[in-house]
């Protein structure tokens, strides 16, 4: 009986079709960038996709001596031509942290949060965001987070923004 049930030429074409619609509905949709940003070894806010969150990063005089590490994937590619830069409130560049193109597994990007503090200090009644750029992905920079200076320790929350089509 199971013989006769594939001979007919229908359940030939339907069977494969249904394989296949079954194996294709449980695949993975691909990626989008995603990063993470971390302070001393513990991740402080991690983001993938096309979230419209910005993330506050709140720093005190405790994280003088911190370092800030920030991992950035596009679509599981790491950039090249990679930077990080820190802003103030009217888009004047503060400051410029350039990487090497990764070599191998260690594709981190390290700022010394004194450097920040310091640049915080001087511009006072600014606030400050630390936006990433890939010459290769993303030329136009996507913003990571916002800078708080906080007299407590270090914490981290959501503020929902738009984002500008580009």
């Amino acid at each position: 009986m199971l013989h006769s049930i594939f001979k007919n030429g229908t359940i030939k074409t339907f069977l494969p079709a249904l394989l296949c619609s079954t194996i294709f509905s449980f695949a993975a949709k691909a990626g989008g960038d995603t990063y993470a940003v971390y302070l001393n070894n513990k991740l402080i806010f991690k983001q993938a996709g096309l979230e419209t969150s910005v993330n506050n990063l709140q720093l005190s005089k405790a994280n003088y001596n911190d370092e800030l590490v920030i991992y950035y994937s596009h679509c599981g590619q790491t950039g090249t031509g990679r930077s990080i830069v820190l802003k103030d409130d009217k888009n004047n560049i503060l400051k410029e942290w350039k990487f090497a193109d990764a070599s191998g597994s260690d594709v981190s990007m390290k700022i010394p949060v004194k450097e920040i503090l310091e640049l915080q200090k001087k511009n006072a009644n600014a606030s400050l965001s630390l936006v990433y750029f890939s010459s290769k992905y993303l030329p136009k920079g996507r913003l990571l987070t916002s800078i708080k200076w906080q007299d407590k320790n270090t914490a981290s929350n959501k503020v929902n923004v738009k984002y500008p089509a580009s």
